[in-house]
């Protein structure tokens, strides 16, 4: 079964979790840090690989079903992300929603690196 990184509303205790239905959490971790973390018009978050000078970002992997993933999850997510692969700090990848490219309709990008956290950013807002 894939691998899933979350970093956002679909983590534990977010308004989304429900989307991952009863998938395992594997563990809770960070990316490999190439990648800057925006806050998409202060509503979800959204990964950007940028290679190096990028942050490690905090999130949780699950073990999803193909079915969970291709008829729950993805289906939930919004416009501005895209299935993508990433790297994780251990140097292994696993799925996860990234921004979309040069999608032409995307609001503000609020750079939130420095914090590397969807929660942290929603502490502070």
């Amino acid at each position: 079964m894939p691998l899933m990184f979350l970093n956002g509303t679909a983590m534990a205790g977010g308004a989304d979790h429900h989307l991952v239905g009863g998938a395992p959490l594997v563990t809770a971790t960070t990316t490999a840090p190439r990648y800057r973390f925006h806050a998409v018009g202060g509503r979800y978050p959204a990964l950007e690989d940028v290679g190096e000078g990028g942050a490690a970002v905090q999130g949780e992997v699950y073990d999803l079903s193909y079915e969970q993933l291709r008829e729950v999850l993805l289906p939930g997510e919004p416009d501005g992300l895209e299935l993508g692969v990433i790297e994780m700090a251990d140097g292994t990848g696993s799925l996860a929603m990234i921004l979309r490219r040069g999608y032409p309709v995307l609001p503000d990008l609020t750079d939130i690196s420095e914090l590397a956290s969807w929660r942290a950013y929603l502490d502070q807002k």
